[in-house]
């Protein structure tokens, strides 16, 4: 097999089509090149002119670019592994290992077609590699571009706003995750919180659902009954899961400026002035202890792309501490500061008479070490975490939540703006570590203040979805 056809296979398998549909600096992208063709192809060189590899291994050394290369264009992980992740978590416990064997097995089969077929097949895989490789490079499905970041704010002034604010997976006072001595620290600590600032809230409060998307949807269209189907649906956007397609509770508002992750589109309503979904394209300012380098950054946006093998070395290199992560989850943890001195700016603005924010914190992977700076090691260990272990780094992460909120109001108070507000702070559901546990799947946070609140805890047995309505609706 010449040279030529073998440099079109590495070309297919290793061209960093991620870096075209990244918004990255020239220099990044001269990075990108660097890495991940350059080598590959004088690798190749070495291996074909020189004819190293005897007739078997040189089958395999073909298989696998053909495999390789199919992977990187179609992203045989987000179209084969990430929609049965919760099936294959149960089956083998770490996911990696039945995508590592989907990806071994293909160079199998590739190997035996290439063993008992003629010279015609490698010309029909190199049409068809080169097709699909070719719609992987023009196609504008994963651009950057896609992801909804806007700001058509009118300039208004607005005396009051309301701030509603979500937490996900953060379980609530009293909840499971609370028996322990963290737990009930977090448990005082909160009620500290909430008096310093004049809260009212729930100390027995549940969600209706443990799932994110039943229980915000009926959260937000001021309900206490499962209406998920009926308002939200599949999102066509390769970035997001589900749009919500209803939404009550901004139907009261005129300017909303709205934070959000991929998992919820709540940017398909009227009017939202501004939507801000997390952005690993464009996000810059991380906590300390993150690894913050054109490293992170290239591989993170490559794992993005969606293939089998970019989430084997994304792992990989983080496992071996090299990298950190700047995708979701784990960047919503890596820029929680960042989040907050947004919001913070948006309510100096006085623009907006709603600020809604959807964040996954302090939803697992983990992040926050005891100093509530990142700590990516962290996001490894989730798998590995008895129950004992997931429960105590569950509470330092509500510990940490809650000095990242004293912050964010310290600030707001110390500028005059905390008085404006009505600020109401919950969870969608309760941190999910104890199996069949309602007070770990369904407790939630919840605490409400205005200017006219003083501290005051509701002991009653009620739902956040309730509550919600009575506040808002």
């Amino acid at each position: 097999m010449s040279i030529a056809k073998t440099n079109i296979l590495v070309l297919i398998a290793f061209f960093p089509i991620f870096a075209l549909k990244s918004n990255l600096s020239l220099y990044e992208l001269i990075i990108s090149f660097f890495i991940f063709l350059i080598p590959f192809l004088i690798l190749n060189y070495s291996l074909v002119k020189k004819k190293i590899l005897n007739n078997f291994t040189f089958k395999i050394y073909i298989a696998s670019l053909i495999a390789i290369g199919i992977d990187n264009s179609l992203g045989l992980w987000n179209g084969l592994i990430q929609p049965f992740k919760y099936i294959l978590l149960d089956l083998f416990k770490i996911i990696y290992y039945p995508a590592f064997a989907f990806l071994f097995v293909l160079i199998i089969i590739f190997y035996i077609i290439l063993t008992f077929s003629d010279k015609k097949f490698l010309n029909i895989v190199l049409i068809f590699s080169s097709t699909i490789f070719l719609f992987a490079i023009f196609d504008q499905t994963k651009s950057h571009k896609n992801i909804k970041d806007y700001n058509l704010a009118n300039i208004k002034s607005y005396d009051e706003t309301d701030v509603v604010m979500i937490f996900d997976e953060m379980s609530g006072l009293n909840s499971f995750e609370s028996q322990i001595n963290d737990g009930k620290k977090f448990d005082i600590e909160a009620k500290k919180f909430f008096k310093e600032y004049n809260f009212e809230f729930y100390s027995d409060i549940k969600s209706i659902s443990s799932n994110s998307v039943t229980s915000i949807s009926s959260l937000l269209n001021f309900t206490n009954n499962i209406i998920r189907n009926d308002v939200t649906s599949n999102s066509k956007n390769y970035f997001y899961e589900y749009e919500l397609n209803r939404n009550l509770l901004f139907k009261n508002f005129k300017n909303i400026s709205v934070y959000q992750n991929i998992h919820i589109d709540y940017c398909v309503v009227k009017n939202i002035s501004k939507c801000k979904t997390y952005n690993p394209f464009n996000q810059k300012v991380f906590l300390d202890g993150f690894k913050n380098t054109y490293f992170t950054k290239i591989i993170s946006l490559w794992k993005l792309n969606g293939s089998i093998v970019s989430a084997l070395a994304w792992r990989s290199f983080r496992q071996m501490g090299i990298i950190d992560s700047i995708l979701e989850p784990e960047g919503h943890k890596t820029s929680f500061n960042d989040l907050f001195s947004n919001v913070e700016n948006d309510i100096s603005s006085k623009k907006y008479d709603l600020i809604f924010v959807h964040t996954l914190v302090p939803h697992k992977p983990y992040g926050f070490d005891k100093n509530c700076k990142y700590d990516g090691k962290l996001s490894l260990k989730n798998i590995f975490y008895s129950e004992a272990d997931n429960v105590a780094q569950h509470n330092l992460e509500r510990l940490c939540v809650l000095e990242f909120l004293n912050k964010f109001l310290k600030k707001l108070n110390e500028n005059n703006n905390l008085d404006s507000l009505n600020l109401t702070l919950l969870s969608d559901h309760g941190a999910r570590i104890k199996r069949g546990n309602e007070n770990s799947y369904l407790s939630t946070i919840f605490a409400h203040k205005n200017r006219i609140t003083k501290f005051k805890e509701f002991k009653k047995k009620t739902t956040s979805q309730k509550v919600f309505s009575e506040i808002y609706n």
